[in-house]
């Protein structure tokens, strides 16, 4: 029953795509984070749902009457350089006894084309307010529905079960999904201060509030890392800083003795302590050593890298064998690090362009709230650029411990920056606009009729 009613709902929204592919884009977001496929038991869950949707909405784009804008932000053509230098390493990305591109590396390619692609087509359609403002909804909520079940999941059963994600998708691990939460906190944060719908506000909150027994129920360290991260900023950012500062501090001093008693659950607990010893245990340590594996590999191929999903038992032996011999010739591990995953697979020139989209993300963001706070109406973008650039930075910090340079809600951020971006120089030209009118009215007033008596 539920196949069936997946692919009903599937078809009807490709009809809704091809129609208006405004919410043929939201919907394609939405399928894309919770992953409906993933929660059923037949044909549903190899049935191509995203496909569908995706050629339906760029079918319905091309048809369509509307203006086809691209923006010509700094960051639409960094994505660009990004792509094409993913070209590059993918086409050298070579097995060396056999000479044609790694199977794996070409599979992960097409992966990642195919967001970016996305991501460039929901920048060319959703640039109004309202639309940027749907596509953050439909972020925050879609994401906000795992917080939900997760929460509840973790407080009815006492933290006794970790918390996971959609079935066989990125998402499905609990440092991913961990990392994905925590990444929504700001989002639906700054979402309820602009929001005017009394029920959806109610329900971000009781999302915002249940994220975090959510993000401990995964026992994902790096998730409990960007909780912090999120929570801490957002507390610097408030205008009660100084009390809500004091309610912290008398908070952790409550908390903190908590866990080194039986007040707290077991596997909490137990988290807490290898998180603070982490020097003490295995997991931190393998990290160590795959990220060495990693740097090396970068090093040796400094310009393309080794491609796409280089791990191979043959990478430990020709490039770091005392990994081997510390930990068995049968373990093959990734970077677990985003930093290291682009440094390795791509090389240098590719790791800088990926930290210098990321530094431009933030300045820009830094530049649309300057711009924001000259005009009381233009309030919400500057809530807008404050809930991205906290959640980036959750992305950097988590990503420092987890695979997730290929995260599409990474990259759809990026999107956001661009069309907030792309906004505000579109009301700074209305604004020069209705100056220069102004000017040339008041010419004609003080300008004398020619052969007036």
């Amino acid at each position: 029953m539920r196949d069936v009613a997946l692919v009903i709902l599937v078809l009807a929204g490709a009809v809704v795509a091809f129609r208006r592919p405004v919410y043929g884009m939201l919907i394609f977001v939405g399928f894309g984070i919770v992953n409906p496929q993933a929660f059923t038991w037949g044909f549903g869950q190899t049935f191509p749902l995203a496909q569908i949707t995706a050629l339906a909405t760029i079918a319905g784009y091309v048809l369509s009457n509307e203006p086809k804008r691209f923006p010509h932000q700094r960051e639409t053509w960094m994505l660009l350089a990004l792509w094409l230098f993913y070209c590059i390493s993918t086409a050298d990305a070579v097995f060396p006894d056999r000479g044609w591109i790694s199977t794996e590396a070409l599979a992960r390619f097409k992966y990642v084309s195919k967001i970016l692609l996305m991501i460039g087509l929901s920048m060319s359609i959703l640039y109004t307010k309202e639309r940027i403002q749907l596509l953050m909804k439909v972020i925050a909520l879609c994401i906000g529905l795992f917080a939900l079940k997760g929460g509840l999941w973790s407080l009815a059963t006492g933290f006794q079960f970790i918390v996971w994600g959609p079935p066989r998708t990125f998402l499905h691990a609990n440092n991913s999904i961990g990392l994905a939460m925590a990444m929504n906190v700001p989002l639906l944060f700054y979402l309820i201060k602009v929001e005017s719908n009394v029920w959806l506000r109610r329900i971000m909150w009781a999302m915002l509030v249940l994220s975090v027994p959510a993000i401990l129920g995964t026992f994902s360290r790096g998730a409990w890392l960007g909780l912090t991260a999120a929570t801490g900023l957002i507390l610097l950012k408030s205008k009660y800083k100084i009390l809500i500062g004091m309610a912290g501090l008398i908070f952790i001093l409550l908390f903190l003795p908590l866990l080194t008693l039986d007040v707290l659950p077991e596997r909490i607990q137990s988290r807490f302590d290898q998180l603070v010893n982490y020097e003490e245990e295995a997991s931190a340590e393998s990290r160590f050593w795959n990220w060495e594996l990693c740097w090396r590999v970068g090093l040796a191929s400094p310009l393309t890298g080794e491609g796409f999903n280089y791990y191979q038992k043959s990478m430990y032996q020709r490039f770091y064998p005392e990994f081997q011999e510390r930990w068995g010739t049968e373990v093959v591990w990734a970077c677990h690090s985003m930093w290291f995953t682009i440094w390795g697979e791509h090389g240098i020139p590719t790791f800088m362009l990926w930290v210098i989209l990321l530094c431009s993300c933030f300045l820009s963001l830094r530049k649309v709230q300057r711009f924001a706070r000259l005009n009381k109406d233009l309030q919400w973008l500057e809530h807008y650029a404050w809930m991205i650039q906290i959640s980036l930075v959750v992305y950097c910090i988590v990503g420092t411990f987890l695979d997730i340079a290929y995260f599409d809600v990474f990259y759809q951020l990026v999107g956001v920056v661009i069309l907030l971006k792309e906004y505000m120089y579109r009301v700074v030209r209305s604004w020069h606009a209705k100056e220069n009118e102004l000017a040339h009215v008041q010419r004609r007033k003080r300008t004398p009729l020619v052969g007036a008596v």
